[in-house]
């Protein structure tokens, strides 16, 4: 409660705030880890032939690369291990970054043996590596993991619906401006989040997709 409690004085102090800050906040929501993952995976999905198989299995991806360690973060809020479900602090971060490991690695066996599209496998490949890449970087350094998301839905994008991609190439930097004005993190480690979250997607993907 004392968790849920200090959200909502956060809450009460964000209404009061200079407009810039505001606007940070919300564009911070909007441009969270699980929301651009999810718009990630879904235009991945539309770049492919439309068919209930494809949808099932984005469904399957999505459930254990974006609820289950969703859900595990809510549950460590609400038992009072996090303060709060952007994980500002570093320390904080270990356990659901573990959780969304083990649940990358099972999406990608399940999809890896499945019948599911390839683009998927390697989308499952992409979470599972920089994941892993991200919890070590994490045990001594707070990468930004809005940026990453971001960078890597930017990279989808480009790659599936070309010029049209501009606008989700333009996120990148203001998400990262976003988490920088609330003092979530410095300039670097946007940077250095989004860098590794585009390159590590467009990597893999390339290596599944047209090897």
């Amino acid at each position: 409660m004392e968790q849920i409690g200090e959200g909502l004085l956060e809450d009460s102090a964000m209404a009061v705030a200079p407009w810039d800050e505001r606007l940070a906040f919300w564009i911070s929501q909007v441009g969270s880890p699980p929301l651009t993952t999810t718009t990630c995976i879904a235009l991945g999905v539309l770049s492919l032939p439309a068919s209930w198989s494809t949808w099932y299995w984005m469904g399957v991806y999505i459930l254990f690369v974006v609820v289950l360690p969703l859900l595990y973060v809510v549950w460590l809020l609400k038992q009072g291990h996090i303060t709060d479900i952007h994980l500002k602090v570093r320390e904080q971060r270990t356990r659901p970054l573990l959780v969304t490991v083990a649940a990358a690695f099972i999406a990608w066996g399940i999809l890896h043996f499945g019948t599911a599209p390839r683009l998927l496998v390697a989308l499952a490949a992409a979470m599972c590596l920089q994941t892993v890449i991200f919890l070590a970087i994490t045990l001594r350094w707070k990468i930004s993991f809005h940026s990453a998301s971001a960078a890597g839905m930017a990279v989808m994008a480009w790659l599936a619906i070309g010029s049209l991609s501009i606008w989700f190439a333009l996120s990148v930097p203001i998400i990262a401006w976003a988490r920088v004005r609330l003092q979530r993190h410095t300039a670097s480690q946007t940077l250095v989040g989004a860098t590794l979250g585009g390159s590590i997607l467009l990597t893999v993907l390339y290596m599944y997709l047209l090897i």
